[in-house]
């Protein structure tokens, strides 16, 4: 039997990429395991005798002799299937997103880094020509919504657009999606919600604040992710972890954040988990005070993912020293040597002493209060910002961020020991913010 599965606790990218793989592996049995999210039980009652789907208890795993595994790559995320991870002549392909591998040795693997897995089986399709209906098509938008937040997370990536394009261009119907992706609170949730933000336990790790709350959430609340991710947007938090009692010593985790500052994925993957470095979850086994010290531990042991100023700082190419005029200031700023690393004239330049010390910021504004012709002879230090903004090369780019947008420089200096030993600039900053 070839038997096609995917990761427990099912979301829309696991079920509509267990579709696909059983488009380009015909005959295949398409099992769902017995633990799904509610949205996508929903889906499935509807949609169950179109798919082919098949529960876990309707497949004899003993007569599997080919297995596609599609959304992870760990044998502890699969329903039931230990006997077939003792198999070493079990042929095993995967077809998976997450980069960090898992505990399954794939005789065949895709794995790419893309929003949702089902990107990389529809671009097969694409390439195949594979026809597949409207309904299908809709499942598989689901699919690429669900994983990329209607293509707004950055792990979004351009394959994802163009593939979530391929498949309005077949017949996905958006209203079927949005009532399946609905992220609005009903009063149960919006209770959970209010008593989240009434408790919440506020990590600092460097500059970042990271928050963590534990709440009982009985069984009939389905909408744990959306409130967990409601949460961290109300309180301004770079990553957090909702951390719910499931009874019988499990502990449910889930975890939200910003990609670039905190691997959330790297938490829950630790305690037994899966997930992205935006999203992730587990259950554990252990009980609530349990859970929680280890989330904490494992946050702090995770550390950011920060860039500091030394990242992102160049050399000073210009500068001026105490001795030139405002004139010959003048000259330099506007001279073919002055644009800046983004091709724009420069605004204000450094003026450092004999030692490197900086002792202030000449801007062009300064000019502007010069009257009369001799005033131009002066030295440069009679026109000095002596309290212009400067960073330490050990800060985060966050705090130079909030020191550049109240600054008319263009530029910040960076100073350490009272000496300048670099700048960080606008052009180098949006370099950053768009990965150029």
């Amino acid at each position: 039997m070839l038997l096609v599965t995917t990761h427990v606790n099912t979301d829309f990218d696991a079920l509509a990429s267990m579709v696909a793989a059983a488009f380009l592996y015909p005959g295949a049995t398409r099992l769902v395991p017995t633990h799904v999210q509610p949205a996508v039980r929903d889906f499935m009652a509807v949609h169950w005798d179109l798919l082919r789907l098949n529960h876990r208890d309707s497949v004899d795993v003993a007569e599997v002799d080919d297995l596609v595994v599609t959304d992870t790559s760990s044998w502890e995320r699969l329903d039931g299937m230990r006997e077939l991870a003792k198999r070493d002549d079990l042929p095993v392909t995967v077809w998976d997103h997450h980069m960090a591998g898992g505990s399954i040795a794939a005789s065949k693997e895709h794995r790419e880094e893309v929003g949702a897995t089902v990107t990389l089986l529809l671009e097969r399709f694409q390439a195949q020509d594979t026809a597949f209906s409207p309904i299908h098509a809709t499942l598989f938008l689901l699919g690429i919504y669900d994983d990329t937040g209607s293509l707004s997370f950055p792990s979004t990536t351009a394959r994802d657009a163009r593939m979530a394009a391929f498949l309005l261009e077949n017949g996905a119907d958006l209203n079927v999606v949005s009532a399946y992706l609905d992220s609005s609170l009903d009063e149960r949730h919006l209770d959970l919600f209010s008593r989240m933000l009434a408790e919440p336990e506020i990590i600092r790790l460097d500059d970042l604040r990271l928050g963590v709350c534990v709440q009982d959430a009985r069984k009939e609340l389905n909408m744990l992710p959306t409130v967990v991710s409601k949460f961290m947007e109300i309180q301004g938090l770079d990553a957090a972890f909702g951390i719910f009692p499931m009874g019988s010593h499990k502990t449910a985790v889930i975890g939200r954040g910003n990609p670039k500052l905190f691997d959330v994925g790297a938490v829950v993957r630790r305690l037994g988990g899966g997930g992205h470095p935006g999203a992730g979850s587990a259950v554990v086994q252990a009980p609530l005070d349990t859970t929680r010290s280890q989330v904490v531990e494992l946050i702090r042991q995770t550390g950011t993912r920060r860039t500091n100023v030394r990242d992102l700082a160049t050399p000073v190419s210009i500068r001026l020293a105490p001795a030139h005029s405002l004139r010959e200031a003048v000259a330099i700023l506007e001279g073919p040597t002055a644009p800046n690393a983004s091709g724009t004239e420069r605004q204000a330049l450094p003026v450092v002493d004999e030692q490197g010390r900086l002792l202030g910021v000449l801007h062009k504004a300064q000019f502007r209060k010069i009257k009369q012709d001799r005033q131009w002879d002066k030295s440069v230090t009679s026109m000095l910002r002596q309290n212009a903004p400067t960073v330490h090369p050990d800060q985060s780019l966050r705090e130079a961020l909030h020191l550049m947008t109240h600054s008319d420089l263009g530029f910040l200096p960076v100073v350490e020991d009272g000496r300048l030993v670099g700048e960080i600039t606008r052009a180098a900053v949006i370099l950053n913010m768009y990965e150029l």
